[in-house]
């Protein structure tokens, strides 16, 4: 599908683009959805919206191989980067898990501080240079492999064993040394919220939070 940008009126003030990577299970997509539903100004790019149709995607060990970064539509993923991050809102794929492939399309609106979340989110150098700021959530490989089990109790062992952990040791892990900042995922979630939220208050837009918009006062007429 073709991503297209929708400009505004006014003229657009650029985003700050915040990389969020790591293995599976990690936390990337709980953390991510909790800092936008908090907070007014931020929005979310997830790299699940960009993988490829199941028909266009490579088998490794006889499984379907969606941990590959072939399994990326990264040229959609980088334009959608480019369009939001230049102030402007972006049409973007619907992708259905459940079905293994795009079903529609989606605009995502101009937010101050946009994050793009996924196990390859630091992997490609287009992306990474986009980026302001970026975390990498560490996981040791057995709770990869328990988390998985928890999140998607069909995943076969042979997918785990033979496709996941090989492609997060070739592709995942070794972009670890691209993140500014490490998170270990093994501390509790609040304590990596507050961790994470207290380096993005030394942005140059600080994250906005739905109660400080309450408290503002109302503009007299």
């Amino acid at each position: 599908m073709t991503i297209r940008s929708h400009a505004r009126m006014q003229t657009p003030m650029p985003s700050i683009l915040i990389g969020i990577a790591g293995p599976s299970g990690a936390g990337k997509s709980s953390f991510c959805r909790r800092l936008e539903q908090s907070h007014t100004n931020i929005g979310r790019l997830k790299l699940d919206d960009f993988f490829c149709d199941a028909n266009d995607v490579g088998i490794c060990n006889g499984f379907q191989n969606w941990d590959h970064p072939s399994s990326i539509n990264w040229d959609g993923l980088i334009r959608a980067a480019r369009i939001l991050k230049s102030g402007a809102s972006a049409t973007v794929p619907h992708y259905e898990r459940a079905l293994n492939r795009c079903v529609g399309e989606k605009c995502l609106l101009p937010k101050e501080i946009i994050t793009i979340d996924g196990f390859l989110a630091l992997h490609h150098p287009a992306l990474r240079e986009m980026m302001d700021t970026s975390f990498f959530f560490r996981l040791p490989e057995t709770e990869q492999i328990a988390r998985r089990k928890t999140r998607q109790p069909s995943v076969q062992e042979g997918y785990l064993r033979n496709v996941m952990l090989p492609n997060a040791r070739a592709f995942v892990m070794p972009s670890a040394v691209y993140a500014i900042h490490t998170i270990d995922a093994l501390l509790p979630p609040d304590t990596i919220y507050e961790n994470i939220l207290a380096r993005l208050q030394t942005l140059p837009i600080r994250p906005t939070t739905r109660e400080e918009i309450a408290l503002q006062p109302t503009p007299t007429l």
